[in-house]
């Protein structure tokens, strides 16, 4: 039987039996087989049965005293466990950037995670050259700019969602920290005529002395990337924020001093843009942009946790079912049975006056009645298999896959062997490295512009913590034992523990002569010989 008579067939049932609720009509021929999905509008009962005339279906009613069963028909076309969400490479980016950000508040595995590899990356970070006065010239400036905390920001976002607009605020700028040497009795060498020297900078891109005073990151769901792709000619718009503008329109008698300093600082289109609202295009000179794993082709990166969205999903699906579950279990079935062959029941006041001893909000009963009444309490019996982790696992280890991060790493629960533990440590330490070259890449081309406009000849190299994921006890006597037995260089091996091998050796040949003098180190020892 086609469709179109199935269809026909179902509409003049519905004509004839309003009452009924039916929503749909299946016919299997193969089976001799007919099905009905009812949605019942009254007090129905939940079956119907053919007449003796001509097989017409007739449904049969309860009275109005009588109980009714108004659960809704379930089929296939009402299961969506994925609640048909789009993936994180078909959904906008702006909506991929959205739920990573709520997955890491929300999950524990992903917040974990990207709390675990943030901190990691950012862990360890100095500026190393051999001139101590720019040494000393980056220190301040990170230190004014609160520039370690900007790389906690970026790093952050990075693993959190893949992609960083960082903008800067540029203006004169003064060193607010003295120059107090930490040895007491000692002065440090502040090289005064180095600093007028400095301070006559060249105009190549911000006027003399003009350094960025401070930093931001953008709200990735506020930026939009535009532009030609083609060799990375593309600029970035952004919604500028409603507290932007509150604070543009302050009184400036309650303005703090930090606030006015900004509103300076700011460029004269930006504040005009602000005060209206809407998008403003950011300099160029100005923005920058860090982002995970993306070609020069793609408009936009994409979040780290977009490989276990649906994973997430899913999971969530499984915790909502098994809520149900728990719901339906807490609200059990109380079976309750009045008379029996020997003493019928047969009278609608008994069974209502039974029925209002047990309409009560109490968990307990106290119920008084003859020996007719048999009460039987229905739960689920399988609520251990209904509730187990078993179906859990597979997209538990879906999700740590796709994070590349086990539970061992988050907090020690799974059982994972020495190789396996050196094997996740490897990858994991690759993963850092990678977003430190990212944020390295964008720190060198903010030193290089300061020592461009500063006159300087050259800047810090950036050093990062390299013992992390290792056992640095072992580490470093690994190194120790190679160069004692000149099987390594010491340039080498300061380099790999991440020392900066020029200013190791200037500081070896300033403490020479305290270890002559025994100030320091042990006078005999072997590791002091001449």
């Amino acid at each position: 039987m086609d469709s179109e008579t199935i269809n026909k067939i179902t509409a003049d049932i519905k004509n004839k039996y309003p009452d009924v609720g039916i929503e749909k009509l299946e016919i299997d021929e193969a089976a001799g087989k007919s099905t009905f999905y009812l949605r019942p509008t009254k007090k129905a009962l939940a079956f119907v049965e053919n007449s003796n005339i001509g097989g017409t279906v007739i449904p049969h009613q309860f009275r109005d005293k009588a109980a009714v069963i108004t659960r809704d028909a379930v089929n296939r076309n009402v299961l969506d466990l994925m609640r048909g969400v789009n993936d994180a490479y078909t959904e906008t980016p702006v909506k991929a950037f959205e739920r990573a950000i709520r997955y890491y508040f929300v999950n524990p595995l992903v917040g974990s995670t990207v709390d675990l590899l943030s901190s990691l990356a950012c862990k360890g970070f100095e500026n190393d050259i051999d001139d101590e006065n720019i040494k000393q010239f980056y220190d301040v400036w990170a230190f004014d700019v609160n520039f370690k905390q900007m790389l906690e920001w970026i790093f952050l976002d990075f693993f959190r969602v893949g992609q960083v607009v960082t903008y800067k605020v540029v203006a004169k700028y003064e060193p607010r920290v003295s120059y107090l040497s930490p040895v007491p009795g000692i002065k440090l060498k502040t090289n005064k005529a180095k600093s007028k020297k400095v301070y006559a900078a060249k105009k190549n891109l911000w006027s003399k002395g003009h350094l960025p005073i401070a930093y931001t990151v953008i709200n990735p769901l506020l930026a939009k990337i535009e532009g030609n792709l083609l060799f990375d000619k593309v600029s970035v718009k952004v919604t500028l924020p409603q507290e932007l503008t509150a604070m543009l329109k302050k009184d400036k008698s309650s303005l703090t001093e930090e606030e006015k300093e900004l509103i300076k600082a700011l460029p004269a289109d930006l504040k005009r843009a602000a005060e209206k609202g809407g998008e403003y295009s950011l300099d160029s000179r100005l923005v920058s942009v860090i982002s995970y794993r993306k070609q020069p082709y793609e408009r936009y990166a994409r979040p780290r946790s977009g490989r276990v969205f649906d994973s997430l999903e899913y999971k969530k699906a499984l915790q909502e079912a098994d809520t149900s579950t728990l719901d339906g279990i807490s609200n059990y079935i109380l079976k309750i049975t009045i008379g029996n062959d020997e003493f019928p029941v047969t009278k609608q006041e008994e069974l209502e006056a039974v029925a209002n001893l047990f309409n009560t909000t109490s968990k307990s009963f106290d119920v008084v009645w003859n020996h007719t009444l048999s009460i039987e309490k229905i739960v689920s019996p399988e609520i251990g298999d209904i509730l187990g982790k078993g179906k859990y696992e597979q997209v538990n280890e879906d999700i740590t896959g796709g994070l590349s991060v086990p539970r061992a790493m988050l907090d020690g629960v799974g059982d994972v062997n020495t190789s396996e533990m050196q094997m996740i440590s490897k990858s994991l330490s690759e993963l850092v490295s990678y977003a430190r070259s990212q944020v390295s890449r964008w720190a060198y081309k903010e030193y290089r512009q300061i020592a461009e406009t500063m006159n300087f000849e050259r800047f810090p190299k950036i050093r990062w913590d390299e013992g992390i994921l290792k056992d640095p006890i072992l580490y470093m006597n690994t190194l120790a034992a190679l160069v004692d037995r000149r099987m390594l260089s010491y340039r080498t091996a300061l380099e790999e523990l991440g020392y900066d091998y020029p200013n190791e050796a200037r500081n070896m040949d300033e403490e020479f002569p305290l270890v002559q003098a025994g100030t320091f180190g042990i006078i005999g020892s072997p590791w002091q010989q001449a």
